[in-house]
């Protein structure tokens, strides 16, 4: 977590005069894979990025994108039923390698890939059962109390984007990935996510 913390205060004391900053927002739609079930979640995303050139049409591209993401879900019996909501926040931090070109004098797509750190800030469930003659019982669940799901994960993917009058980019991605977050020995829990969204450039 401190290692997590002290890279994305690195990225966000850089000069702006070795490398362009960009503060962006997007749609995420994460899968998590549970078991063999998979259970998705939406939200959205919003950080800043940097853009260093390493050699003409290559640039490093690290960030910094705070995400939050919600699922739900719901169950009936005879005598009962159930409704739950997760909610997530999570702190992203890219590395990626960029390569570009330019096809209009206003218009330069991009591709891009690389690893992302991926840290769990919180993740809670509340639930609501409905009993017959019981009446309505809710619960608050942290989810990282219990120490069975795991925080970190590295993610590994890539993209396109889209940049327009060198200010405008438009970017989508995906991402999978790579680590368990199920910390026992029962099961497997990994996550993959896509991402679209829209940057302004300083």
């Amino acid at each position: 977590m401190k290692k997590v913390f002290a890279i994305a205060a690195a990225l966000m004391l850089l000069g702006t005069t070795a490398f362009a900053q960009s503060f962006s927002a997007g749609y995420v739609q994460s899968t998590a894979n549970n078991n063999g079930t998979n259970g998705v979640a939406n939200g959205f995303y919003a950080g800043v990025g940097y853009t260093a050139q390493i050699a003409p049409g290559l640039n490093l591209n690290p960030g910094l994108y705070y995400e939050l993401l919600t699922s739900s879900s719901a169950a009936s019996a005879i005598i009962a039923t159930n409704n739950s909501k997760t909610t997530e926040h999570y702190l992203n931090v890219p590395f990626h390698v960029s390569y570009g070109f330019d096809l209009a004098p206003t218009f330069r797509l991009s591709v891009f890939a690389g690893p992302t750190a991926n840290f769990g800030i919180a993740s809670k469930t509340h639930s609501s059962t409905n009993v017959v003659i019981v009446g309505n019982v809710t619960n608050d669940t942290d989810n990282y109390a219990s120490g069975n799901y795991g925080r970190f994960d590295i993610m590994v993917g890539g993209g396109v984007c889209a940049e327009l009058s060198k200010k405008i980019r438009i970017v989508g991605g995906y991402d999978l990935g790579l680590m368990d977050r199920n910390t026992t020995d029962n099961g497997t829990y990994k996550r993959t996510r896509f991402y679209v969204g829209a940057a302004y450039v300083l």
